[in-house]
């Protein structure tokens, strides 16, 4: 996409990332309970690991058994099998768009976990900005009013998982490209994920395996977007983007099932989205001043 700047080309990516992801969810949903989202997370690992592989292998990079810092690439394994699993929990059991309401919460525990595990600081607006995005959360749960669902407590817990995923690679990256830790982070995810799968395991039938095979197609698409976006540009300037999630699942949900937010959920995932995005774009902007500073 040359001739166009960079900040659009990124939302760009961005924009790919929320079409593929939403309808990833909205065929999950389509298949409903008739998979383990154990087997679904094993097969999705075999996918993502062969569409990788040609990447890696373009950059001249050696595939050792044992990588440098193998602890960390392990960590970002076995946190990716918690946000996958509990992805395809949630998508397949609860509305679409609710789903992805919730799902905007990842960015915030990753800024909470950041402060915690890698000794951030964050100022008191961010802390706010954090805590007025968890309090969209209750908007959308809405507990005492309404039953909090095991989807819900799936998409959350998924947000937790990729909030880990997101801290470890924020460590792992200041010695170790990217491509080399989603590869990594692939294959020895495939390990981790075939126990349970094979307890779990239930032979596909053959009309059912497009669907699964979208489903696994599209989300590892859909995270290679993400990554191809921030290097494009920023994340304070793609993260609005990802907004587009909502209105898309939106559309989904009542194309397919005849379901469709109600106002609380989009009066919380707005809540969660404008929290997020200020709390992404603050941490960016006084990132970028440190190192004015420092240069």
């Amino acid at each position: 996409m040359r001739g166009f700047p960079d900040a659009l080309v990124g939302a760009f990516w961005m924009l790919g990332s929320a079409f593929c992801y939403v309808a990833s969810a909205t065929i999950l949903r389509s298949l409903g309970d008739t998979y383990s989202p154990f087997e679904l997370t094993f097969i999705r690992s075999l996918i993502a690991t062969a569409i990788i592989l040609p990447i890696f292998l373009n950059q001249g990079t050696k595939i050792t058994i044992i990588p440098p810092r193998f602890g960390m690439h392990l960590a970002v394994a076995g946190f990716s099998y918690m946000g996958i699993l509990f992805w395809f929990t949630a998508a397949s059991a609860m509305p679409v768009a609710d789903f992805f309401a919730l799902q905007f919460t990842t960015p915030l525990f990753t800024i909470a976990m950041a402060i915690f595990f890698l000794r951030e600081r964050a100022d008191l607006v961010s802390w706010i900005a954090t805590i007025v995005g968890f309090a969209g959360v209750l908007i959308v749960l809405r507990p005492g009013m309404l039953e909090i669902s095991i989807g819900a407590i799936a998409a959350l817990l998924s947000s937790v998982g990729y909030a880990s995923v997101n801290t470890v690679i924020k460590s792992l990256s200041r010695t170790t490209s990217p491509t080399i830790i989603v590869f990594y982070g692939n294959l020895l995810l495939a390990p981790i994920s075939m126990p349970m799968a094979l307890v779990h395991w239930q032979a596909p039938l053959l009309e059912d395996w497009p669907a699964i095979l979208a489903v696994s197609i599209l989300s590892t698409i859909g995270y290679l977007s993400i990554t191809k976006g921030i290097t494009f540009a920023p994340a304070r300037v793609v993260q609005p983007v990802n907004f587009m999630r909502m209105p898309l699942a939106a559309v989904a949900g009542w194309i397919f099932f005849t379901e469709f937010p109600d106002i609380w959920t989009w009066v919380g995932a707005v809540i969660i989205f404008l929290a997020t995005t200020y709390a992404v774009q603050r941490g960016t902007r006084k990132g970028f001043e440190k190192k004015l500073r420092e240069g």
